[in-house]
């Protein structure tokens, strides 16, 4: 089955001392690219998400917001700030002024930030666990009306196939039938049969992929240019009006189809 690269997913968790919130968002790319949006992890955190996205979505360009609101996020140094306070306040008296309290913020020993304990990074993890179901269950239902183009688009590539073959057989009928061993030299030149036959295994092969557990986007894209390239070969060597609409008609198809390719893993 195709699986497409493009996806969204999210998910929450919410309890009386935090909430998480996560949400993923997947777009066309050739390799795996993470960009990570508004939220502060420990460094093994990052890693063991960043592992595990990869592992799950192969590829694709894909950006992570995760949003953590914690009662135990600041901690205030409680010493300092009675200690800071009791100065303030002897300014004021001694020099009568008034002076600005929330300046206090501004000294970095008064709050300071705690990192995620164990409890929240590991519901973080669980949390994006759900998210990253979803954007692959999207993903799937993306591939699967890829899937339905790939079928048409191979439909008509099959037809067009079928018909330059018929065409070619009935031209070699006739002219033997006229039993000129010049028409024969001519037809040994022009002969497209081999082109035909591989042009059905690849298209034959494509079908395979579609069918198969495994993802086959990389090997599709390179049998469509194989197809590309012996639909032009047919052009070249088999000079027919009829045969070159049809042979034209398969290119158009094996371009569709590279198009999608682009859409899915």
């Amino acid at each position: 089955m195709l699986v497409s690269m493009t996806g969204f997913g999210s998910s929450s968790f919410e309890d009386s001392n935090f909430s998480i919130s996560v949400e993923l968002k997947s777009f066309n790319s050739r390799y795996f690219e993470l960009n990570t949006k508004s939220f502060d992890l420990s460094g093994p955190l990052e890693y063991k998400i960043r592992n595990y996205l990869k592992k799950h979505l192969l590829r694709g360009s894909v950006t992570l917001f995760i949003k953590v609101d914690s009662k135990d996020a600041f901690k205030l140094n409680s010493q300092k700030t009675s200690s800071v306070l009791k100065a303030y306040k002897e300014i004021e008296k001694k020099y009568g002024i008034d002076l600005n309290y929330s300046q206090l913020l501004r000294n970095n020993d008064i709050l300071s930030f705690v990192p995620h304990n164990n409890n929240i990074q590991k519901k973080i993890f669980s949390t994006l666990k759900i998210a990253t179901k979803e954007l692959v269950d999207m993903r799937k239902k993306e591939g699967s009306l890829i899937e339905k183009e790939f079928y048409k688009y191979l439909d008509v590539a099959k037809k067009d196939l079928l018909k330059i073959e018929k065409i070619q057989k009935k031209v070699y009928t006739n002219s033997i039938n006229q039993k000129n061993d010049n028409v024969i030299d001519e037809l040994e030149k022009i002969d497209i049969s081999e082109e035909i036959d591989r042009i059905n295994s690849h298209l034959n092969q494509i079908f395979q992929s579609i069918n198969s557990k495994q993802l086959f986007g990389k090997k599709i894209n390179f049998i469509l240019q194989e197809i590309n390239r012996e639909s032009n070969t047919i052009l070249s060597k088999f000079l027919d009006k009829r045969v070159s609409k049809y042979a034209i008609s398969l290119k158009m198809q094996a371009e569709k189809l590279r198009e999608q390719i682009g859409n899915i893993l």
